[in-house]
């Protein structure tokens, strides 16, 4: 989920094949795809997809959808009430260090999200254990991190130069930081603007723990975002629990979300004050304020 320019929420569903949109105003309304999964292009109500994980909006109002199982990206264009395949070919492929957006291959691309400008994407292709930038303007794909092969970086090595364990979604702020988190490592890694990569939350066990980063425990992390003051949240899907991480600090706490127990979260963004959560296994989503 996220919002658009307008306040308008976007909503991905996994095993329901459909985008969604929810407005006070307009409340919630079904804009493309369909319960049946397929990989179909067209006319957005007749499209058809194969779990959506996340997305992202441009400036333009295209969204653009990560497609886990069809192993591809897709574009949602409003206006033109479409779907088109923006990257990928329907099939199971190799992550080529650079190689032309059209012709990009993925195994299970699994989140999508943005440079603070717009100006690529960041796509965790976590079948081939890589993170990968799409330049919108020059549609170049090329490896961030990850060498392509499953294993724990070495604090302090670069991050194109290493394995990832899981690499399930990336984030990047004005400063050209970049934060990756690994689901079956259970940890959150930090590269830097000179492309090294350090473990900043969790241990490498799974567990519900708070504290730095060699006490903290996470278990099965599945989505982050930026808070307003440069904090991090993330869904830690298997303790049913939303965790902050504060950069100033180095410590990773648990969110208290007051009177609702969540189940499985799979995604977190934040808005106007607003943290929203995706509670996925009790199919809603949720608002707590921060």
């Amino acid at each position: 989920m996220e919002f658009d320019a307008k306040g308008t929420m976007v909503i991905v569903e996994y095993t329901g094949g459909r985008v969604l949109t929810w407005s006070e105003d307009a409340g919630l309304q079904h804009v493309a795809g369909g319960p049946e999964l397929g990989y179909v292009d067209g006319k957005a109500m007749d499209a058809r997809f194969n779990k959506m994980h996340n997305l992202v909006i441009l400036p333009s109002g295209k969204i653009i959808l990560s497609e886990h199982l069809n192993h591809t990206i897709r574009q949602y264009d409003p206006q033109e009430k479409t779907i088109s395949t923006f990257s990928g070919n329907g099939k199971q492929g190799p992550a080529v260090p650079k190689v032309a957006v059209d012709v990009a291959t993925f195994n299970q691309p699994i989140c999508v999200m943005a440079s603070p400008d717009y100006s690529s994407l960041l796509v965790a292709d976590i079948g081939n254990h890589v993170i990968r930038r799409i330049d919108l303007a020059s549609g170049l794909v090329t490896f961030v991190a990850g060498n392509g092969k499953r294993g724990t970086p070495v604090d302090g090595a670069l991050a194109s130069e290493s394995p990832l364990v899981d690499p399930r979604g990336a984030i990047e702020n004005v400063e050209g930081e970049m934060y990756v988190i690994s689901r079956g490592g259970h940890m959150l890694w930090k590269i830097d603007r000179e492309g090294k990569i350090v473990r900043v939350a969790g241990n490498g066990k799974a567990g519900l723990v708070d504290g730095g980063v060699n006490e903290s425990q996470l278990n099965g992390p599945k989505h982050l975002c930026f808070g307003p003051s440069g904090e991090i949240y993330l869904a830690d899907d298997v303790n049913d629990a939303v965790r902050k991480f504060d950069p100033k600090t180095g410590f990773l706490s648990t969110v208290d979300l007051g009177e609702y127990k969540i189940k499985r979260p799979h995604g977190v963004t934040v808005r106007d004050g607003w943290l929203y959560i995706a509670d996925s296994f009790h199919h809603r989503i949720l608002r707590v304020k921060l």
